[in-house]
């Protein structure tokens, strides 16, 4: 009889590990990598600065001086003002702390003397003198404020690996360095004459100063500020050909009048900004300050100027009236229908489908809304000039895209880019401030120049800062 095989004992299932242990055991793990991490970065740091003084002085650590060669440095004894390596010699260290993007670190930074007995002042490749932010949290802190993050929420982003919030007025003052570029990104000879240039404004908050002062709770003598708005004109630049656009120019002012926006065309004008340079078309909203601008300044013969048709449909959606009697849900209908028609009208490039086109809309809606046909007639001829300059695309042999030849809608895709930095803002402090924000606001966007790079919008940034 066979042997009687005793029954297996039934498996169980491990006990589940709760949340909270597993967040524990996360944490434990979490903390020995910071520290690891941190040793990295200190080693790492610390090479670097003693491989800088083995270059200074000439020799590795221990050979001795006799058996160097010598050479001049661009260091200079504060004594006796020598700069042979071979009077140099390594004089210990010293503590600074460093903050870096992944960890606070203490380095022991080299210290180089003479052997007069004076001191060898340093200015190391690594480190700037005096800084406590290296250049990766520098470069968090304005990639950041480019993605419209509040000042508090980029202190607690740039704390979360080193664990060490900064003060505001340092995160401010690295964002602030931007706006040393808005200058860069407006003068000088254009790199490209546009086809095409629209032309807008967008409005900010500005605090402005009244020329007044006071005293504040601590007896300090402060000058009064108001806060205004301001207008950023702008100066857009397609190639209707390519699809290619960035910011020519822009000018900050109190009003769009034709003083202002003439500033900006006659800067441009100054810049080669010309017809026989290539400009065939202005777009622009038709404000009677730009319109009179235009006609002052000269940019050649038969350069083009097309109001835009999008707020020509703005001002057609405002002119509907509706009929008396109607709720609102009815009038809403009605300028949902109006626009659906008077929107087609320009959505051709056949001179004559435009205007028959223009002709039905007309018949549909005369009785029933006279205001609005009355408005779009008087806008009308100014809204053809994109027919002309296809035309003339096609003579050159050029397939320009129509889209970029009625609408400044590519220009309103980057003001709304400016609007959310300034409502993430809410008022600019100041000059230099709104300078930054438009700055970020342009390199982000990727639209500060007409050759755009594949590097990262963060990388043009920092490589326009160490150029400018």
């Amino acid at each position: 009889m066979a042997a009687r095989v005793a029954r297996r004992a039934p498996r169980r299932k491990s006990a589940a590990v709760s949340l909270q242990r597993r967040r524990a055991a996360q944490r434990r793990v979490r903390d020995a990598m910071q520290a690891e991490i941190g040793r990295a970065v200190q080693l790492a740091l610390e090479g670097a600065l003693r491989a800088e003084v083995t270059r200074l002085v000439g020799r590795e650590k221990y050979r001795r001086r006799a058996t160097a060669e010598w050479e001049t440095t661009a260091a200079r004894c504060s004594r006796c003002g020598a700069n042979w390596s071979t009077r140099f010699w390594r004089d210990g260290s010293y503590p600074r702390t460093l903050l870096t993007l992944a960890a606070a670190v203490e380095l022991r930074v080299p210290r180089v003397a003479c052997i007069c007995g004076g001191t060898v002042p340093l200015e190391f490749e690594l480190l700037a003198p005096y800084q406590r932010g290296w250049g990766d949290l520098q470069e968090r802190a304005r990639e950041l404020a480019g993605l419209c993050l509040s000042l508090g929420a980029s202190r607690a982003v740039l704390a979360w690996e080193n664990g060490q919030p900064l003060a505001a007025s340092t995160v401010q003052g690295w964002v602030r360095q931007a706006a040393g570029l808005a200058e860069t990104l407006r003068t000088g000879a254009l790199e490209r004459v546009p086809t095409v240039v629209m032309l807008d404004g967008v409005w900010v908050k500005l605090l402005a100063p009244t020329g007044e002062h006071f005293a504040d709770r601590g007896g300090r003598r402060r000058e009064r500020v108001k806060r205004g708005k301001a207008v950023l004109l702008v100066a857009y630049a397609v190639d209707p050909a390519t699809g290619e656009h960035w910011v020519l120019d822009w000018e900050r002012a109190e009003r769009e009048d034709q003083a202002s926006w003439q500033r900006l065309l006659e800067r441009l004008l100054a810049r080669g900004l010309r017809a026989h340079a290539g400009l065939e078309l202005f777009i622009h909203d038709g404000g009677s300050g730009l319109e009179a601008a235009l006609a002052e300044v000269h940019f050649g013969p038969g350069v083009l100027r097309q109001r835009c048709v999008f707020h020509v449909l703005k001002n057609l959606r405002d002119a509907v009236r509706g009929e008396p009697g109607m709720g609102r849900q009815e009038r809403q209908e009605r300028r949902r229908a109006v626009l659906e028609d008077a929107a087609v009208i320009w959505q051709t490039t056949d001179r004559a489908e435009v205007y028959r086109r223009r002709g039905a809309f007309r018949e549909r809606w005369q009785a029933r809304e006279p205001t609005a046909v009355a408005t779009l007639e008087r806008a009308f001829g100014g809204t053809l000039a994109y027919l002309e300059a296809l035309d003339r695309g096609r003579e050159r042999g050029a397939s320009w895209d129509a889209r970029y030849l009625r609408t400044t809608s590519h220009l309103e895709r980057f003001n709304r880019a400016l609007r959310q930095k300034a409502r993430q803002v809410g008022t600019f402090k100041a000059e230099h401030g709104l300078l930054a924000g438009l700055v970020l606001s342009t390199v982000h966007a990727g639209r500060s120049s007409p050759n755009q790079s594949d590097d990262l919008w963060t990388e043009v940034l920092e490589a326009a800062l160490l150029a400018s």
